[in-house]
């Protein structure tokens, strides 16, 4: 997992962020072997929204998790966020294996840290949970902010289901056949969480709120 702090009226980050959404789709658009998402500290989800539009041209294709709304400042201060942007790279054993990937002159520096890490360039997939016309190739989470219940609809050969929080941990891991009347988010924390489910050729990420 790739994680960009930053707030919307950051300098550098306004500077920054451009050369994130590039590495985001020159290494498969959270489909593949990495996961970016981007976490505010300070703003509203509108503020956040209106940084998407003006300095990324809408939505990025990646999460963007605010920190008054969506529960980025709690995040930010679990990590001892102290300056801005910080950009950190985090293994699947959740060992942070970039702790500041700094300076960063344009998107070919991502590329030079996380090849480090045995990570490649691939190009995203052409259908994939960014395309409107995925829906078949998808998965959605309703209700969604939701409090107690959630539903997931997925591809029928879907094998498993990982829930992720704000910070990357697994609070939630069965088999897609053992889910069959939705999943009982009641005892989570308020925020926001990321269903990853797998199939036996990918996996789709999607986010929902606990509130």
């Amino acid at each position: 997992m790739c994680i960009d702090f930053f707030f919307t009226t950051c300098p550098p980050c306004i500077t920054t962020s451009p050369m994130y959404k590039t590495t985001f789709q020159n290494f498969g658009c959270n489909q593949e072997d990495i996961f970016f998402i981007a976490i505010d500290v300070g703003d509203t989800d509108q503020e956040v929204i209106a940084y998407e539009n003006s300095v990324l041209g809408g939505s990025p294709g990646y999460p963007s998790v605010s920190g008054v709304d969506g529960g980025g400042n709690a995040v930010t201060t679990t990590y001892g966020i102290g300056a801005y942007p910080t950009y950190i790279l985090i293994a699947p054993n959740q060992q942070i294996v970039e702790q500041d990937m700094w300076p960063i002159s344009n998107a070919g520096t991502f590329t030079t840290f996380f090849a480090g890490h045995g990570l490649s360039p691939i190009a995203c997939s052409t259908v994939g949970l960014n395309d409107p016309n995925a829906s078949e190739e998808s998965i959605s989470v309703y209700p969604n902010p939701a409090n107690d219940l959630i539903q997931i609809t997925a591809p029928q050969d879907a094998q498993e289901v990982r829930i992720y929080n704000a910070i990357g941990q697994t609070v939630f891991n069965k088999r897609a056949i053992e889910i069959k009347r939705g999943i009982d988010i009641s005892r989570f924390e308020n925020g926001v969480y990321f269903i990853e489910v797998f199939t036996n050729e990918r996996s789709y990420t999607t986010k929902f709120v606990k509130d």
